[in-house]
């Protein structure tokens, strides 16, 4: 159990740690843009977040692609969502027992960690005003 503990935890840091230099790096790619925002919106950016009233730009820096996108029609017209999905990582135990002909026998265990499709859930929708193209409403979708 313990090492599943470790583990889990190790899967977490890895992908804090992936996830900030991917922001490090899409900032460096556009770093004189980065470097004419307001100090407040740099930080947020540094931070993988995103607020009302930023633009498609900033959102890029902050969180990458959207691994989808949508239109929907609401009472204040068409507004374009961008979509953020992440992958939970599956942890799976498993004991095996066999024997050899001849008389030996033996006990494995195994641990396995999937990523696959099927843990894939929507951690965030951004939604744009279609006329100002600014960030109208951030949603979270948290477990």
């Amino acid at each position: 159990m313990k090492t599943l503990r470790l583990l889990a935890a190790f899967l977490a840091c890895s992908t804090l740690m992936i996830g900030c230099a991917s922001t490090e790096n899409r900032i460096s790619k556009n770093q004189a843009l980065f470097d004419s925002y307001p100090v407040d919106t740099q930080s947020k950016i540094r931070a993988g977040e995103v607020a009302v009233g930023f633009d498609q730009e900033q959102v890029l820096m902050a969180l990458g692609k959207p691994d989808r996108e949508t239109t929907i029609e609401t009472e204040a017209g068409k507004q374009i969502v961008w979509q953020y999905y992440k992958t939970k990582p599956g942890v799976g135990v498993s004991l095996g027992v066999g024997s050899i002909i001849g008389g030996g026998s033996s006990i494995g265990t195994g641990v396995g960690v999937s990523t696959g499709s099927n843990n894939k859930h929507l951690e965030k929708s951004i939604v744009f005003d279609r006329e100002s193209g600014k960030v109208s409403r951030v949603e979270s979708h948290d477990d």
